[in-house]
């Protein structure tokens, strides 16, 4: 295909999708009303169609004396110049989560590609046997494009890779972003923008990728075209695809795709939204480092979601370097594993009172956070506040009202908090939590663990304990939690708990 008929099926798409969200859109009126509004600007302007020859022209301000007898002024207006916005202009501004609370839903647009993607699952029979839920009833979709809609950078944390609804309201979401942004687009743009593909879906194997792109298959109709790339297809043969369909979508491996990069058989500078699938299998597989030199290949604003299959500790530095900023989570499941993903838990157990000061001060040290929350006794703040004190970090108590005026401060802060007075709700915000006097109750702890770092993927969590105190406590029940978080358990807490089993 020639590259004029490249021009020419791209302009076809656009029309194609700007009629059917045009035909979605509330404010499109009549043609009987159209023509209403027409003839009432006519007569206000004192001008008459030619079926109206009997009625004579009004005068007006600009020729108050009739003297032009209604024929325009041929001089000419200067026309404004149409400021061409670039791509990170042009991207859709994220709405504030305040203003998508106070929307009754989705966009109908997102509804509709919604629509279509449900209409092709019921032609598939078994999919329909297996799936008997629609999909606008879905919970994680609605959280989901809160989230999207937030601009932040969006991590699940529910331990699987992603489900065939969970990829259906992704790509209904970019399609409905990409209806949103050609609808103030101007013709200039198109040049800057290049051959970009808006959604880039990362994903480990060739099995996933079919089903990535099985699902959006079905927004061809409104002019979504989805690429898939993978090592199951001779490489020649997908760079002549892509340059001839320029595709919205592109579905790929993450070693075929750099490939395809090398070669410049496709830009991806420009993506705008990127989807990371099976963090933990790709980690697994040796595919990392592909997936860390694509993401360095987008140089646009653009925002990432990650799914994350697996609960290890080993995957925690490999989830922070693709969510640096604020991050929105999201789960199918409450479970405690799930609610404290991507948090390192660290329990020392110390050989007595002393050796468990330095520990909490050589944490201290290592703290990158701002903000820091220590959970204690009451009768252990006058020594914790002597250390703070040592180590230059301000001190903030539970009674100071305006924990904003000590989140700007240039220094760090550290925010004492008497466990019998505690309240989790305040440690939403919060990356680093330090418990220098363990507690028994493991509620306590399980509570505090699935509420701080809310909207982070760098949490910390450490735990103090001394060998005299660790030899009453029963251990059974932390170390399940640890487990399950797929953490770190030291050998002596392990030894512990068998101990105190026998």
């Amino acid at each position: 295909m020639a590259k004029g008929d490249d021009n020419v099926q791209r302009k076809k798409n656009k029309v194609t999708r700007k009629k059917m969200s045009r035909k979605n859109d509330t404010a499109t009126v009549s043609a009987r009303i159209a023509a209403i509004i027409a003839a009432k600007k006519r007569r206000k302007s004192g001008k008459r169609s030619m079926c109206q020859g009997m009625c004579f022209t009004l005068p007006t301000l600009e020729d108050p004396f009739n003297e032009r007898q209604g024929k325009a002024d041929i001089t000419k207006k200067k026309k404004k110049k149409k400021k061409v916005k670039s791509r990170e202009d042009k991207k859709p501004s994220p709405m504030s989560i305040e203003g998508v609370e106070k929307m009754d839903g989705p966009p109908k647009f997102l509804m509709l590609n919604l629509n279509e993607i449900e209409s092709s699952f019921r032609k598939d029979i078994t999919y329909s046997e297996q799936h008997d839920k629609s999909l606008f009833t879905s919970s994680w979709g609605i959280e989901f494009w809160k989230c999207y809609s937030s601009g932040n950078d969006i991590l699940d944390t529910s331990g699987m890779s992603s489900t065939v609804e969970q990829i259906a309201w992704i790509v209904s979401t970019a399609a409905d972003a990409i209806a949103r942004r050609e609808k103030d687009e101007v013709e200039e743009e198109e040049e800057l923008l290049g051959n970009s593909p808006f959604l880039l879906y990362l994903v480990p194997s060739q099995s996933k990728a079919s089903q990535v792109r099985s699902v959006c298959k079905a927004l061809k109709g409104i002019g979504i075209h989805t690429v898939s790339l993978h090592q199951g297809a001779p490489l020649d043969h997908q760079i002549s695809g892509l340059k001839s369909v320029e595709p919205e979508f592109i579905v790929a491996t993450p070693e075929r795709l750099l490939e395809i990069v090398t070669l410049k058989g496709v830009d991806i500078s420009n993506v705008s939204l990127l989807v990371i699938d099976e963090l933990g299998s790709l980690c697994s597989g040796g595919y990392l480092n592909a997936v860390k030199s694509i993401k360095q290949a987008i140089s646009s604003k653009h925002q990432t979601i990650v799914f994350n299959n697996s609960f290890s500790a080993s995957i925690i530095p490999a989830v922070q370097s693709f969510l640096g900023g604020s991050v929105n989570r999201v789960t199918v499941n409450e479970s405690v594993a799930s609610q404290g993903s991507c948090i390192t838990q660290t329990v020392s157990v110390c050989a007595s009172e002393e050796k468990k000061l330095q520990k909490f001060a050589k944490h201290l040290d290592s703290s990158s956070s701002k903000l820091i929350y220590i959970v204690t006794k009451e009768e252990s703040f006058k020594k914790i506040m002597a250390i703070l004190k040592l180590k230059g970090i301000s001190v903030s108590t539970s009674s100071d009202s305006k924990l904003s005026e000590v989140k700007k401060s240039r220094k760090p802060v550290a925010h004492l908090i008497d466990f019998e007075q505690l309240d989790t709700t305040v440690m939403r915000d919060s990356e680093t939590v330090l418990l220098p006097d363990f507690f028994p109750s493991i509620e306590i702890y399980t509570q505090i663990l699935t509420s701080m770092a809310r909207e982070s993927a760098h949490g910390v969590l450490h735990s103090y304990i001394t060998e005299k105190d660790a030899a009453s406590y029963q251990a059974g029940p932390l170390v399940n939690v640890l487990e399950n978080c797929g953490q770190n358990v030291p050998d002596r807490w392990r030894n512990m708990d068998v101990a105190m089993s026998d």
